[in-house]
Order: C-alpha cells, then structure tokens, then sequence
C-alpha cells in the first residue's frame, strides 16, 4: 500500500509539474493516447493490463515485449527533432528527457543504449532549452547526466572527448543551473 501511495503522489506531483510547465503543448499528450502518459504510466508500472496477454490455460501473463515496442514507439516518435536547424520544442525536449529518466530509474539497457547516442546530438543542438528543463525540473539533473557522460566510451568511441566537452560545457552548466544543480551534474563525469 506504502509503494502505490508514492507512485501515486510521484505521479501527482509530475502531473502538476506539467500543468505548471510554461509549455503551449495541446492537451492531447496528457491524455491516454498521449506519450507522457504512455511513458509515465510505465514508469510508474501502472496499467500493466494492457502489457498482458491470455495463456492457454486462460491466466493473464504480462507482455513485455509488447510493452517495450509500445515504449520504443514514443521514443522514436520523439526522438527526431521537430523545429527548423535540427532544434527540439520544449514539450519534445522534455519527453527525451523522461526517456533518460525513465531509462535510469528502470535501468533499462535498451533506452540506456540508445540514449548513451542520441543525447549528446541532441544536447549539442539544444543546449539553452536543455538548461532550461533541468532548472525546472531538477530531477531530471542525474539521469540526463548520466547519459551524456555515457557518450563518451559508448562502443568504445570518444573516450578523447570527453576533457574537451567537460571545459567547453561546465561554464554552460553553471551559467544555466544553480550552483549545486551544476555540481550534481559535473560529478557524472569524473
């Protein structure tokens, strides 16, 4: 009962967060169609019946492969940018983000994978908004972090950039998040 009242309350408070997000977003992506619920109902691990499948012998068996292929449909969906110049709209932004949460939080290796890639690109293009989401949402600071140190020695590639990203973007990290937001930040990549 303890676990479902803080889901419930995490649940709540994201759902606040995103009502109180200065963001224009249509009210269809907090519906349940919409990919914030789809990926924080997973997060969450709640209405796992539609992740389920009936056995032979007539019990209900969770799907996970139906859940993850539901999951890796709004990851690519929200994966490419959607403005002019390779830049992502704040609501799309965000989403990648949960993505980075989420993977972290469920230590999923199939998003952990693909974002060790697709966060650096997407960083790298988006860095103001990227700050920006971090500053309001500062939760998000570990796990997104965390997968964009993990750029750096993914399939054994850019290991020798990392000292270079670290120099060019800490000052970017401590212009854009409070002093102990950059902290929390920079310690992913020691």
């Amino acid at each position: 009962m303890v676990s479902f009242m803080n889901h419930l309350a995490f649940f709540s408070f994201v759902m606040l967060l995103f009502a109180c997000s200065s963001t224009s977003a249509s009210e269809s992506i907090y519906n349940k169609e919409g990919d914030f619920y789809i990926l924080l109902s997973n997060l969450l691990g709640v209405n796992k019946k539609q992740y389920t499948y009936i056995d032979t012998q007539g019990n209900r068996q969770p799907n996970l492969l139906k859940r993850f292929k539901k999951l890796e449909k709004v990851y690519i969906k929200n994966i490419e940018p959607d403005l002019a110049d390779d830049k992502f709209s704040f609501d799309r932004l965000k989403m990648v983000m949960f993505f980075s949460f989420y993977s972290y939080e469920k230590k999923s290796a199939a998003f952990q994978e693909y974002l060790a890639v697709d966060l650096m690109r997407i960083y790298a293009d988006n860095k103001i908004t990227f700050m920006e989401i971090l500053k309001e949402l500062p939760f998000l600071i570990q796990s997104n972090c965390d997968r964009l140190n993990s750029f750096f020695g993914f399939e054994g590639k850019n290991d020798n950039k990392k000292t270079f990203f670290i120099e060019k973007n800490e000052k970017i990290f401590d212009k854009y998040l409070t002093h102990d937001q950059a902290r929390l930040c920079m310690e992913n990549f020691k």
